[in-house]
């Protein structure tokens, strides 16, 4: 049987929203449904968990359950046996507007032992460490909180004409994650999963596991490319300021990034920095685009230390991918 919780939390609502706008999902409402699993789909870039359950009314329904990335998910300990077939569960979701009683947006899902599943980043708790990282070398998770305040600003970021003209015209499957794309920085260091950042004579190679993408940060002193050379994380170089990495990049393939578009004239400086305690790092940006930001915008992250971890490396299910953004078009 299904009951209303109330109004959903700001915190839980804004990373639906980056994905699919706020049309989809009936973000007001939080319900539960307590049912059986028939199937779990663990692929990036959301998983999938469908329950039979009922309505209020009694009616019988299978309700297909959209959750967070596997990515994403991992970072709070849980695996692809974390929810299986022929658990008894109840899960806490919001409704789709148009499809009540097929889909929904998962947030929780507890199992009839008490065991509780978050099916979005906003509902892990934040793991903790006790080792202390010397540098800023080694695997970082940032945290939900900063992944949360970006994606707020890029909601409300002043464009130019150019720009509106494009949000205008945003459609889901223009989102790239729908082609299995990842985002550019600064919204791809804010993502909420393990990444790896390793040096080596000439470079910092920072690995991220959402959908394989990877930035390398030129360290020999070597100047950008012509702007005809263009690549989708854009191309870096970088320089250290004690034991800061200041890394400048230019050059960036056209696309759009958390819905706001980029493109050749994007520019932007970040800073990783490790923190006192040697459990969090600091990342600040200062994001310039006169093609389609109006000023500079600049903003903060922060990463927790997370040396247990290494990215998975799970695959992009193109499939998966397209139904959630083509779904609600």
């Amino acid at each position: 049987m299904k009951s209303s919780i109330g109004a959903c939390l700001l915190l839980v609502c804004t990373p639906a929203m980056a994905h699919h706008g706020n049309a989809e999902f009936d973000l007001s409402q939080q319900v539960k449904y307590e049912g059986t699993i028939v199937e779990v789909l663990w692929r990036n870039p959301h998983t999938v968990t469908r329950i039979e359950t009922r309505t209020a009314t009694g009616e019988p329904i299978t309700l297909e359950i959209e959750g967070s990335s596997p990515s994403i998910l991992r970072t709070g300990g849980f695996t692809a046996e974390s929810l299986v077939k022929g658990d008894h569960v109840t899960a806490l979701v919001s409704p789709s507007r148009r499809f009540p009683k097929e889909s929904a947006y998962g947030l929780e899902v507890v199992k009839a032992d008490g065991t509780v599943v978050p099916l979005v980043s906003a509902r892990m708790k934040r793991s903790q460490t006790t080792t202390v990282a010397a540098n800023i070398f080694g695997a970082w998770v940032p945290t939900a909180d900063s992944f949360t305040r970006l994606t707020r600003s890029l909601a409300t970021l002043e464009l130019t004409e150019k720009g509106r003209a494009f949000r205008s015209q945003f459609t889901p499957l223009a989102n790239g994650q729908a082609r299995c794309v990842p985002v550019s920085a600064p919204m791809l260091m804010v993502y909420p999963v393990v990444m790896l950042f390793e040096r080596s004579s000439d470079r910092v190679l920072i690995k991220t596991d959402w959908l394989g993408a990877e930035r390398i940060v030129y360290t020999d002193g070597r100047a950008h490319p012509s702007e005809q050379e263009r690549y989708p994380q854009g191309h870096s170089i970088g320089r250290w300021e004690g034991d800061v990495l200041v890394v400048d990049t230019t050059n960036f393939a056209d696309q759009e990034s958390g819905g706001v578009p980029s493109g050749a004239r994007k520019h932007l400086i970040e800073r990783f920095a490790l923190g006192g305690d040697g459990k969090s790092m600091s990342y600040t940006f200062d994001w310039q685009d006169p093609e389609y930001l109006v000023g500079a915008f600049s903003g903060t992250g922060e990463l927790s230390y997370r040396p247990d971890l290494q990215p998975a490396g799970i695959a992009c299910d193109r499939e998966i991918a397209e139904r959630f953004f083509r779904e609600f078009q």
